[in-house]
């Protein structure tokens, strides 16, 4: 089966009037329906959906958006605070199950959990221990209702020191044991901890179900964006086009391909241009990429 290219509506964050997650300068220009009304002429095989943005729409009512636009719901993205001890846990597992559920009423087959939004004082081993447990326990409720739990290496702070290295997730993936429990490899994600990105496909790849291909640039000494992300050493990048950063996408479609990896591919852009103009620029970019290496991309 070809790769199948996705996005996700956080593309658009930047550009949105209202319900964005990130402060900023200027007021947007999209509302979200707008913008889901876009990415269905981008010739993508789904659309991945941010619970924040969606949460007062009924599954019935987002179920029918998203399929107006032609885009069926790939993945579901919930944030859940899993990293407490367990006597504290049940009100978490609680709305985590109640997010899997709705995820599988949207029809979609993936939840990506993001499973921290602040930091814990705790010792990481402890952390980590807590975190295996939570997302054990959501995985079993997943499996129940025919979803996979996903995660990814991400860059996200509170859960860097976790989950920001491809090993931490493999090791992660191996202590949960299930097999609704699953990884996304983030290759962009990977300059935040200074890893390199084949090594870090390398440790995952034996639970990597889903691909997020990104891009990001250094800012210069003195440079400020209005949307930046720290590295572990303190460098600053911001995002932007799969063709100008400092990954090397080719060399990453490349190891997928010698892999044989057929699954979803996302195109997540995190820049500061109108998506509207970024995103047929980048799917463009990506799509030429595939073809080079003989993978053609379902749409």
């Amino acid at each position: 089966m070809p790769i199948r290219l996705t996005c996700v509506d956080y593309n658009s964050d930047w550009a949105l009037k209202e319900r964005f997650f990130h402060p900023k300068p200027d007021p947007g220009y999209l509302t979200r329906e707008e913008a889901i009304a876009f990415y269905g002429s981008l010739g993508l095989a789904g659309v991945e959906l941010m619970h924040g943005y969606w949460e007062d729409y009924s599954p019935a009512r987002l179920k029918a958006l998203a399929a107006d636009a032609g885009l069926p719901i790939a993945s579901y993205i919930i944030f859940v605070d899993l990293i407490v001890p367990g006597a504290e846990r049940r009100p978490a597992l609680d709305a985590a199950f109640a997010l899997l559920d709705r995820t599988a009423d949207l029809g979609a087959p993936y939840a990506m959990l993001v499973a921290a939004t602040q930091p814990s004082n705790a010792p990481l081993a402890q952390q980590r221990g807590w975190l295996a447990e939570g997302l054990r326990a959501c995985a079993e409720h997943a499996e129940r209702v025919g979803v996979t739990v996903l995660a990814e290496n991400i860059d996200f702070p509170p859960l860097r020191p976790l989950m920001g290295r491809g090993a931490d997730c493999r090791d992660l993936c191996a202590a949960v044991a299930s097999p609704a429990f699953r990884l996304i490899f983030d290759a962009c994600a990977t300059v935040f901890v200074g890893e390199d990105p084949l090594e870090a496909l390398q440790a995952m790849w034996p639970y990597v179900v889903h691909v997020h291909m990104k891009n990001c640039r250094q800012l210069a000494a003195g440079e400020s964006a209005a949307r930046a992300l720290a590295a572990d050493d303190g460098q600053l990048y911001a995002g932007g086009d799969l063709d100008r950063g400092v990954i090397d996408i080719p060399l990453i479609v490349r190891e997928l391909r010698r892999l044989k990896y057929d699954g979803r591919l996302l195109f997540e852009y995190q820049g500061e241009a109108d998506p509207r103009v970024a995103m047929p620029h980048n799917l463009a970019y990506l799509r030429h990429l595939l073809s080079e290496t003989g993978e053609q991309a379902h749409d």
